[in-house]
């Protein structure tokens, strides 16, 4: 039958069944010897079958006995020849089974495994079809309520995948399982750690993958293993182009096309370059390095890694074993799922020290991110002997009068980082605490650089003197001290200290009694004087003597706090 007259016998059997049973039957026989037909012949193109196939689906909900059967027969075409079958009907097969299941006409336990098995054909519309017949599915399947029984069978389906030898299905399995956390559809504990685990894969890819997924869930897989695999090349708009790499590339071909005109002027070529610049300086999300990632969502999956510190050893331990083998941005990766596990959960990896402390040179590839990961390593609970080296080092290979102005402010500024989580890692132990200027001798030679000719380096040098203002003003010269240093008003810092609160700040300001001054302040838009002698208000009196004094705490509360806002 034409496919004209299938739709009008379509929406016929949708309005009537039972009328148009015969008919439904008929199509019914010819789609089961034509099913036949394409086991025997599965790479033979069928147009008949797709339509037929379509047919079955869109009126499976009108005959549900025979619906389940087509639904039947699908899962089985797919399951035993979807890999030679002809790519037409594949994509019409997944189709209708989609649309079966939406029906009722199939559960989603049978219907997953063998999309999912379909993810490794070399098909990459059949790939995208199917992750987001999956998506919306399991999305479809959870909508009303959670069917923990169906979540777990699929779960473990998809573990198991995960752990096969099939690189590329592994690859496509863990980005569809991010995007399934990313959306929140399967957002548990379980889920987080299973893809976290993908980072000890053998293959970098899938590793890569995984690590990015550890330190931003939040963000759209990148790397999906869908580039560069089809024989029609690669795809410009992949998933592992983000809206920066785009901007990029349309800057770089714009001044490719400038450079390729005949007539050219310095006016049109600022105007391109303005443009360009434009494009290239477009406003980011903050990346897993940023100082807003080291804030981790409590929801995120680096917080819900079970045993982190075995986890981060192990990790680090296949750092080791295979870093001959990955690429030096596989590296980078790996170390910087390392050092944001030690600063998430304030782990102890002492080893990994030493194994940074061999690139920081200023000629060392990438050596800015380098630091960043030091620094991101740091944090109260390390030893300061483990660090020390670690500042040493920076302060001997960046901080030169032979280095440029450049390596000398990103050398101070690499040392106040550590400075602020590691306060004693600057500190020379060798030297007696009593010697106060031999355990800060290089603090001060650093500080000194404050009056550097160069910017950049004189306010690096600034910001390490003000971090030393704060944290542990002795170790400063008198004259860096600042005008406002009452000796003895701060605590040296100590390794495990804990700065306890006993009270809530500002309480105190309560249990003051008259203060013998006269003070003015204001309360909801009323002028109070507090004269030390009674307890009166000048524009507004109150039979009630309680709820003045009450109001007028709060209000010395709200004077403090503003007069230290502005001092700030």
């Amino acid at each position: 039958m034409p496919s004209t007259g299938l739709q009008e016998l379509q929406s016929s059997c949708r309005r009537d069944p039972d009328s148009y049973r015969t008919e439904f039957l008929t199509q019914y026989g010819q789609f089961q010897a034509l099913v036949a037909s394409t086991e025997l012949r599965p790479s033979m193109e069928s147009k008949q079958l797709e339509n037929l196939s379509s047919f079955m689906a869109h009126v499976s909900s009108a005959y549900p006995v025979e619906g389940r059967k087509v639904a039947e027969y699908h899962i089985r075409l797919l399951k035993e020849y979807g890999a030679s079958m002809h790519h037409d009907l594949r994509r019409s097969l997944v189709k209708s089974t989609t649309i079966m299941y939406r029906k009722d006409a199939i559960s989603i336990e049978s219907m997953v495994p063998v999309l999912f098995q379909l993810l490794s054909v070399r098909d990459k519309e059949l790939r995208k079809s199917i992750s987001a017949s999956i998506i919306s599915s399991l999305q479809h399947a959870n909508r009303k309520h959670r069917n923990e029984a169906v979540v777990k069978s699929l779960q473990k389906f998809m573990y198991k995948t995960i752990e096969g030898a099939d690189v590329a299905l592994v690859k496509r399995s863990v980005g569809l399982s991010i995007e399934l956390f990313r959306r929140q559809i399967w957002c548990d504990e379980k889920t987080a750690n299973v893809i976290g685990s993908a980072v000890f894969h053998p293959s970098p890819e899938v590793m890569i993958i995984a690590a990015r997924f550890v330190l931003d869930s939040e963000q759209k897989p990148r790397g999906d293993g869908d580039e560069n695999e089809d024989e029609g090349g690669s795809d410009d708009e992949s998933d592992n182009d983000t809206g920066d790499g785009s901007s990029s590339k349309r800057a770089k071909e714009m001044w490719k096309t400038y450079n390729l005109t005949g007539k050219k002027n310095a006016r049109k070529s600022a105007r391109v370059q303005k443009a360009m610049k434009k494009m290239m300086t477009k406003k980011r999300k903050p990346s897993s390095g940023s100082a807003n990632a080291m804030k981790a969502n409590p929801f995120s999956a680096i917080m819900l890694i079970n045993n982190p510190q075995e986890y981060t050893e192990r990790l680090f331990s296949d750092l080791q074993t295979r870093k001959k083998n990955i690429s030096f941005d596989a590296k980078l990766t790996m170390i910087n799922l390392i050092t944001r596990m030690i600063s998430v959960h304030e782990l102890l990896v002492l080893n990994l020290y030493p194994l940074l402390q061999r690139y920081l040179q200023p000629h060392q590839e990438r050596v800015t991110v380098i630091l960043a990961y030091l620094a991101q390593a740091c944090h109260s609970l390390v030893p300061p002997d483990a660090v020390q080296p670690m500042v040493k080092t920076i302060a001997d290979t960046f901080v030169t009068d032979r280095c440029s102005e450049e390596t000398i402010a990103v050398g101070l500024n690499s040392i106040r980082e550590i400075c602020a989580r590691v306060p004693l890692a600057i500190e020379d132990e060798s030297v007696a605490e009593s010697d106060v200027e031999g355990r800060a001798a290089l603090l001060r030679d650093l500080v000194a650089y404050k009056s550097h000719r160069d910017k950049g380096v004189s306010m690096a040098a600034r910001s390490l003197i003000q971090l030393f203002r704060e944290i542990n003003p002795a170790l400063l010269v008198k004259k860096d001290r600042g005008r406002g240093h009452v000796p003895g008003s701060t605590t040296t810092p100590k390794y495990g200290a804990v700065d306890v609160q006993e009270t809530i700040e500002g309480v105190n300001l309560l249990d003051e009694g008259d203060s013998g001054d006269e003070e003015e302040l204001i309360v909801d838009g009323a002028q109070v004087v507090d004269d030390g002698d009674s307890d009166s208000l000048l524009k507004e009196n109150s039979p009630d003597v309680r709820t003045q004094r009450r109001g007028l705490a709060s209000a010395r509360i709200v004077h403090e706090c503003s007069r230290l806002s502005h001092r700030l």
